[in-house]
């Protein structure tokens, strides 16, 4: 009724005429109209559904261990063939009963290594978790699936531990190399780039060697992989890149001034060999990608973790961040995320060297002085440009 109102007003304005009326309704009336479930019956649907989950868990330790895995399969079965039906007759959300499979997937085998005891850890069973939840993202495409992927994920990495094992390793890689590649959206190559990252965190497992700079060494090996993006898609990862280079320095700043680093080797020629890996980031990054030039700051760790003091350290992070900032405003890129950087550096500092010298009061005008700097900073150089440009 308000579609046919709205195109009598339209036809009464003299926007368009009735012959134009009547084409628009003979179009509509040969659409497929979606079929909508009434809503009395989805109440009563979900609360039989309720009831019918509720039956089973109070009864759940009385039934039969393989009754429970079929029964748990059966479900699993059941929203797939729901979501089939869903799609093809236009009627609920296809994506939600097809998750809903999905946990049933994932509950069928929880139950699964349950009933027969099978360890969880270095075992097929998350894996066939993660796979699944991959090929549902190559059928249908949707975010639901990116993020089911990336939960998966983080799953099978930590089934690894305490035992990680190369092949085991290698495998995830390169299906998270696999997924990397072959996606085209965005969600996914960020997410996919992360697994990516968190998997090197398993060098400290998977070697014998205690290293503190595996999180380095596995963001300077990422950074091949902007090789095989396009230039579109390298704006994307670029940030990704700058944020946990910046986490990265913060936290070996908080390590190296309020602990010993005792639990780790420190040395020499790794130092240098990351030193020189920094210096071909820094060319590679200068030379084809200058967006993710600040994580080469990162090749000097090895040599500034040797300063029992951390102030070479503290020095490079404030360095670093006031000259992201002073750049980012000269580009006129955000300046929040500089920011935010540049407040978590103050904050590090205070606490190792001033926080127990200095009153409470005193440190938060200390850290307000600062920003007023900065923002009149900011300011200045604003106003500066303006008038260069009129």
């Amino acid at each position: 009724m308000e579609f046919e109102r709205k195109l009598a007003q339209w036809r009464d304005e003299g926007f368009i005429d009735q012959t134009a009326v009547d084409r628009i309704k003979a179009f509509e009336k040969g659409q497929p109209q979606k079929k909508k479930i009434p809503l009395l019956l989805l109440i009563g649907l979900i609360f039989f559904a309720l009831a019918v989950f509720s039956f089973i868990a109070a009864n759940w330790q009385a039934i039969p261990e393989l009754l429970k895995v079929a029964l748990v399969l059966g479900l699993m079965w059941l929203f797939y063939v729901i979501a089939y039906f869903s799609e093809k007759k236009h009627f609920g959300q296809p994506i939600l009963f097809r998750l809903l499979g999905l946990a049933m997937f994932g509950a069928s085998i929880l139950v699964t290594a349950q009933t027969f005891h099978f360890s969880l850890s270095n075992s097929v069973l998350p894996w066939a978790i993660f796979i699944a939840a991959l090929a549902h993202y190559f059928q249908w495409r949707h975010l639901a699936y990116v993020l089911v992927i990336f939960v998966f994920g983080i799953f099978t990495l930590t089934s690894f531990l305490p035992n990680t094992n190369w092949v085991e390793w290698g495998i995830f890689v390169a299906i998270s190399f696999a997924w990397f590649h072959f996606s085209k959206d965005d969600a996914p190559k960020i997410l996919s780039w992360m697994l990516l990252f968190f998997s090197g965190l398993l060098m400290w497992d998977l070697v014998s060697y205690s290293s503190p700079f595996w999180p380095i060494w596995t963001l300077f090996a990422l950074v091949l992989l902007m090789f095989l993006v396009p230039t579109g898609k390298q704006k994307l990862l670029s940030p990704l890149y700058l944020i946990f280079g910046a986490v990265m320095l913060i936290v070996y700043l908080a390590l190296r001034g309020e602990t010993e680093m005792s639990l780790v080797d420190l040395n020499w020629p790794e130092s240098i060999a990351l030193a020189a890996a920094g210096l071909g980031v820094l060319f590679l990054a200068y030379t084809r990608f200058r967006d993710i030039i600040w994580i080469s700051i990162l090749g000097a760790m090895g040599f500034l973790l040797f300063d029992d003091t951390a102030i070479a350290l503290a020095l490079v992070a404030e360095v670093s961040a006031l000259a992201y900032l002073i750049i980012a405003q000269r580009q006129n890129r955000p300046l929040a995320p500089g920011f935010v950087y540049f407040i978590l550096v103050q904050f590090v500092i205070y606490v190792i060297y001033a926080w127990e010298r200095l009153d409470m009061s005193l440190f938060f005008l200390i850290g307000a002085l600062l920003l007023f700097a900065l923002s009149a900073a900011a300011w200045w150089l604003n106003r500066k440009r303006e008038g260069a440009a009129s």
